[in-house]
């Protein structure tokens, strides 16, 4: 596995700007979407997201749902989750 380590800074936006190097390895391209994470307060994961498999995921949730629950109820849920 190769290794590559760079350094950022971050934008006084809270914008962080990923390495060319680092974002070639790992083939991002603009609109990759990236799942974020605190280990602790030092150090911070971030994890690629693969859209096509996230999508697939979503869907199965929504068609193993389908008719068990109306829209506006899935709404419902999805407004209280985003609230939280």
């Amino acid at each position: 596995m190769q290794q590559i380590i760079e350094t950022t800074k971050m934008s006084t936006r809270g914008q962080v700007i990923i390495p060319k190097d680092i974002r070639d390895y790992i083939k991002a391209e603009e609109n990759t979407i990236f799942t974020v994470v605190s280990l602790n307060k030092d150090t911070i994961l971030m994890k690629k997201m693969d859209k096509k498999k996230l999508l697939t995921e979503f869907r199965n949730i929504r068609d193993s749902i389908k008719g068990k629950l109306s829209t506006e109820e899935i709404n419902n849920e999805i407004m209280a989750h985003r609230k939280a």
